[in-house]
């Protein structure tokens, strides 16, 4: 089980640089060779897990 949370740690840590950057998240994720939509189904996926909060992507 630690692994997997491990592995969610991760993962959140992925979505949260994304997140914190003035890119769209595609934009971000084409950047860094991830296919916008295996970005946007595990933030889905972290989201239903309720251990993570991921905040909306707010370009300033």
């Amino acid at each position: 089980m630690a692994d997997k949370k491990l592995y969610y740690d991760k993962i959140y840590g992925l979505v949260m640089q994304c997140r914190k950057n003035s890119l769209s998240d595609k934009q971000w994720c084409i950047n860094n060779d991830i296919a916008p939509s295996t970005s946007y189904w595990w933030i889905k996926k972290l989201r239903q897990q309720a251990c993570y909060e991921i905040p909306e992507h707010s370009f300033t």
